[in-house]
């Protein structure tokens, strides 16, 4: 079947899986719905993994879940098993409190944990956003652990500028009736926040591929925690010096390639084209026309670098 989730026994996910089930196979992957025990406050995070080959980490934005890489798995796992997680508080995993972990630290620690858990020492790893940030953090502060790396869509931590419609949630009062009025509640809705952060064009998403985010809202905890994560990152001036990751990953010596989209809602490609020039093993590949969530657009345009880059068959300056 197109999902294996026999390893939940929770009536409460059955809304979920059957919604991310739908999201497989539509795109005819075959994928297994997992947990894994880790120490607290992590504790249980679910994860998808699917294919064979050496291991893949994906790690997802601020309110996505391990649903948004499916629609690239085809691509994925002809060269890798790949092993993407709802971060703690996101989709399936146990909810988390940020205000009391932090998320610097917290980020790269629970997916150290996680590695350690599956066994995992090295891997390649591919982040988008806020996951981008976790990456980037993961071999400033575990370089043995990573073997190549891509951020897909831009990053957190190459710049502490953040869009106005972000700061205003750092606003007393203002801050929460903004985040309970934009709450996707139909597919339509979905749609329409995906069309104004992530892409450019969202033709190539079918409606059952937004089910699982409105669905994921309903689960205990959910909201709660993305609340404190956002409060955790930044305030009305932008995000908190603590995320400001340029000096470090310029001294970075694994090999990494940043895919960036031209019309990238959140940061454009001139914040991260110094960055990536000045790193040893760095380079950069600027997508026309594409968002925040490049793969997510119509054609290959974001996928084909991403996975040549991942699987060795090119290096960072697009060598083969």
């Amino acid at each position: 079947m197109p999902l294996d989730h026999a390893a939940d026994p929770s009536e409460t996910a059955k809304p979920y899986l059957d919604a991310l089930s739908e999201v497989c196979d539509h795109y005819e992957v075959e994928a297994e719905s997992e947990y894994v025990d880790l120490p607290d406050p992590a504790s249980r995070v679910h994860y998808l993994t699917a294919g064979e080959g050496p291991p893949l980490l994906l790690l997802h934005g601020l309110g996505a879940t391990a649903t948004v890489w499916v629609p690239m798995f085809d691509a994925l796992t002809d060269h890798f098993t790949v092993y993407a997680p709802d971060r703690p508080g996101r989709g399936l995993s146990t909810a988390v409190d940020y205000r009391e972990t932090g998320f610097r630290e917290f980020g790269v620690e629970y997916v150290a944990d996680f590695l350690d858990a599956l066994g995992i020492e090295g891997t390649a790893v591919m982040g988008n956003s806020l996951g981008g940030f976790q990456a980037l953090a993961l071999v400033v502060d575990h370089p043995e652990r990573v073997e190549r790396l891509c951020a897909i869509g831009a990053p957190a931590g190459l710049s502490l500028d953040i869009p106005l419609f972000f700061r205003l949630f750092d606003l007393p009062l203002v801050g929460d009736w903004l985040f309970d009025y934009f709450e996707a509640e139909s597919v339509a809705d979905a749609r329409r926040a995906y069309r104004q952060m992530n892409v450019v064009d969202d033709s190539a998403l079918p409606d059952c591929y937004f089910r699982p985010g409105i669905v994921g809202e309903g689960l205990p905890g959910q909201r709660e925690s993305l609340r404190s994560l956002m409060e955790t990152l930044g305030t009305f001036r932008g995000m908190k010096p603590q995320f400001d990751l340029r000096e470090e990953v310029r001294e970075v010596e694994t090999p990494t390639r940043f895919v960036w989209g031209t019309e990238d809602y959140f940061w454009p490609p001139s914040v991260g084209r110094p960055v990536a020039g000045a790193m040893a093993n760095g380079d950069f590949v600027t997508l026309y026309d594409h968002g925040h969530m490049p793969w997510l657009e119509p054609g290959d345009e974001a996928t084909e670098p991403a996975v040549a880059f991942l699987a060795g068959e090119v290096g960072p300056s697009g060598e083969r």
